[in-house]
């Protein structure tokens, strides 16, 4: 307690119109930082495990640890498993602990990503895990996020995206209305037209990948069009890596735990600015009382 169930979660957003930051982890400190920040916020959250991530970790010790962090706080949690690359690995994730799961194949054709995707929404419902679904592909222009996510982006039809709820019966739906995965070059030119279109067509709470580089006012447009779940790593990795080669400039001679002592500071103190910007900050307590409390699954 307090893990709670990730589509009550999504959809209390959704319907009072503020967005739940779902930060993906890379290690320890990232994932102490996003609970701390989360905690003095008095916020809902999402501990996200990205599956491109795991070169970087051991999934099975990661998600030991999201997963008592998350029993052990006083605020609404949910555990995403992000970007899976085969149903396998979500239903490896989901007996590990994650509570909300996603199937990656938005790369697939319209009618390929309906039949993968309906086939990871019937076994994750049957053990009361949601699902978020992708349709539309959110491309990388620079760096690490073009070679995880590359080629070209494409943006979500309206008409595919009412058929695609429809019948894969997803709790969220993650589009592609001009975001950007990873770092950005020039200003983010979204797409909010489509968006208040897709919002009207699905009527499910709406997840955004990308939102490192989005100006405040772009946020805001965003939950306003019902955007209820963004997405955030990028600039959380930005700013650790700057603090550890300033405290690399400032003790040059220091230890590996000199050099990481301001890099939990620096992700919590982001996290803080998206959760208040976001308008989850002090909605825990309101929150707890619409979701249900989440049980650990036996089998899959």
């Amino acid at each position: 307690m307090p893990l709670v169930n990730m589509r009550d979660m999504l959809y209390h957003a959704y319907e009072n119109n503020y967005a739940v930051g779902a930060f993906d982890l890379v290690s320890l400190d990232f994932l102490e930082a996003v609970i701390d920040a989360a905690e003095t916020c008095r916020s809902a959250v999402i501990l996200s495990v990205a599956e491109h991530h795991f070169a970087h970790y051991d999934f099975h010790l990661m998600l030991a640890a999201v997963e008592k962090a998350a029993q052990n706080s006083t605020i609404p949690v949910a555990i995403q498993f992000d970007h899976g690359r085969s149903y396998n690995s979500v239903v490896n994730a989901i007996k590990l602990g994650c509570n909300g799961v996603m199937l990656d194949v938005s790369n697939l054709e319209f009618l390929d990503n309906i039949k993968n995707t309906l086939t990871v929404t019937e076994m994750a419902h049957q053990c009361g895990v949601s699902v978020v679904g992708e349709l539309g592909y959110v491309a990388g222009n620079v760096g690490e996020g073009a070679e995880q996510h590359p080629g070209e982006t494409e943006f979500t039809l309206p008409s595919e995206a009412k058929v695609y709820v429809e019948r894969t019966g997803v709790d969220c739906l993650a589009v592609s209305v001009g975001t950007v995965q990873g770092r950005v070059n020039g200003k983010v030119k979204l797409d909010y037209a489509r968006l208040k279109q897709l919002n009207q067509a699905v009527k499910v709470p709406l997840a955004v990948h990308g939102g490192s580089g989005l100006s405040e006012d772009q946020f805001h447009k965003l939950i306003f069009n019902g955007v209820a779940k963004i997405d955030y790593y990028t600039a959380l990795s930005d700013v650790a890596a700057k603090a550890m080669r300033q405290s690399s400039k400032d003790h040059p001679k220091g230890s590996f735990i000199d050099l990481k002592k301001e890099v939990k500071k620096a992700i919590g103190d982001e996290v803080v600015r998206c959760l208040r910007l976001w308008g989850s900050a002090g909605r825990a307590a309101e929150i707890l009382e619409r979701c249900d409390t989440w049980l650990n699954i036996n089998h899959v």
